[in-house]
């Protein structure tokens, strides 16, 4: 890079003539924080991400209840009662028919419907996990956006900043020569007018730094500890990593999206459901063992039984019917978010792959069109400037720092794409910091 001592100047200008406050931090002496590290940070404290873990711990509750058909059940009974015998009774002086009895039952078969509910109950813990994998998905790729958010804050700071110290040495040269008389008031007026309008632009340029810091720490789970400096990533390869088909990428993202999976697997929990509640009135079969002490003795009462026994429904008003209605409603509905999931996935493919081919064709073609002329602009203004043909370098600093922030600005537009891509077909979204294997070489300047 050409060593420019008129950027010098005017980046010591920018600094003496109206600091910035800088930027709120956890601690100086930290570590720049990388994008990978960004997106490693464990979301466990996220409030996004702990619902869809609390959702999980819920569908495995409810597999357990399910499971616990299959387990025993124990119960003690016991009862205090005083009587007033009748005149047929044997024994005129019992007075009390105290008993305690122990039972143990265990369920043995329902001809497939605890089958069918247990099915049911595993595809829901599955789609829970899938969800859950969606929204960790969904969170870093909102960390991936908000960390290119504090790195164009950062330059978008920088160009206004350098445009500041400009029209501040414009504005106080002006100053002395109305003193001289070589200016009028009009003219200052008009001069102080374009100043006071870019130190506004940096005021809200250098608070959105702060901003842009602040989102991100909420995002990544640590608000406490707000990021002072960042590594802007190396994604140059992004240019020559060719995208794939759009067959190709609609297959895998219809088979492969998170989101859409869960969909799928609940699914499949609500069609099990169905089929267990139209199962609602099948019999049951159980075995139970009771032994009892009574303390008054008749005939009927035996102190050990032990038998297996059959629970066969006959009629149990419109419950069934509910059932089935709930579970049909379920399932319909679940199709019909399949149904739009699958359109927004179509929809979602085809937009990243066109705006993938957009910035890795025509965006940075721009780009390098911008960073031509800005440097050839700097070069000329920088030759008049030694030739004492202009009294400063005019705005062809600014528009340097403009064509990066541009170039930035196309870069992390096509890692988020690329990112985008790479979170419907079920990919790390770190993805975008490795190299494909098939990509060439970008094209040089």
């Amino acid at each position: 890079m050409i060593f420019r001592p008129a950027k010098v100047i005017w980046a010591v200008v920018c600094l003496v003539v109206m600091s910035g406050r800088g930027v709120q931090a956890d601690d100086g002496a930290a570590s720049p924080l990388t994008l990978q590290a960004a997106l490693s940070v464990p979301l466990q404290q996220q409030y996004g991400v702990m619902g869809a873990e609390a959702d999980v711990l819920g569908a495995k509750a409810d597999q357990q209840e399910v499971q616990s058909w299959y387990d025993p059940t124990i119960s003690v009974e016991g009862r205090l009662r005083y009587i007033q015998p009748s005149n047929a009774a044997t024994d005129q002086n019992v007075k009390y028919d105290n008993a305690l009895g122990i039972s143990a039952r265990q369920r043995l078969y329902d001809f497939g419907r605890q089958s069918l509910r247990a099915d049911a109950a595993k595809s829901g813990v599955t789609g829970a996990q899938l969800q859950l994998f969606n929204v960790e998905q969904a969170q870093r790729l909102a960390i991936l956006k908000a960390f290119f958010g504090v790195l164009l804050a950062d330059q978008t700071y920088t160009v206004a900043n350098e445009r500041m110290a400009i029209v501040y040495v414009r504005f106080d040269k002006a100053k002395d020569r109305k003193e001289l008389g070589m200016a009028s008031d009009y003219d200052l007026a008009g001069l102080q007018r374009e100043y006071e309008d870019v130190l506004l632009a940096r005021a809200k340029a250098d608070a959105e730094r702060r901003i842009s810091r602040r989102k991100l720490a909420e995002l990544m789970g640590t608000p406490q500890q707000i990021p002072s400096k960042l590594v802007a990533p190396k994604l140059k390869a992004l240019f020559a990593r060719r995208p794939p088909g759009l067959d190709e990428a609609m297959k895998r993202a219809l088979a492969d999206d998170p989101g859409l999976q869960a969909l799928h697997a609940r699914y499949d929990a609500a069609e099990q459901s169905l089929r267990a509640a139209r199962d609602h009135n099948a019999p049951t079969i159980y075995a139970q063992v009771n032994g009892d002490y009574y303390q008054r003795e008749l005939g009927s009462r035996d102190p050990f039984r032990a038998g297996v026994y059959i629970d066969f429904p006959l009629y149990d008003g419109r419950l069934r019917d509910s059932k089935i209605g709930k579970a049909q409603a379920d399932r319909m509905r679940l199709a019909a978010q399949i149904a739009t999931r699958e359109a927004d996935m179509r929809d979602q493919v085809t937009n990243v792959l066109e705006m993938i081919d957009v910035y890795r064709k025509a965006a940075i073609s721009r780009v390098k069109a911008l960073e031509n002329y800005s440097d050839l602009n700097f070069t000329r203004k920088q030759t008049l400037y030694q030739m004492e043909k202009a009294t400063d370098l005019g705005d062809a600093m600014v528009e340097e720092s403009a064509a990066q922030l541009e170039r930035m600005r196309t870069t992390f537009a096509l890692a988020t794409y690329w990112a985008e891509l790479a979170s419907i077909q079920g990919q790390p979204i770190d993805s975008i910091l490795t190299s494909s294997p098939s990509a060439s070489a970008e094209p040089k300047k």
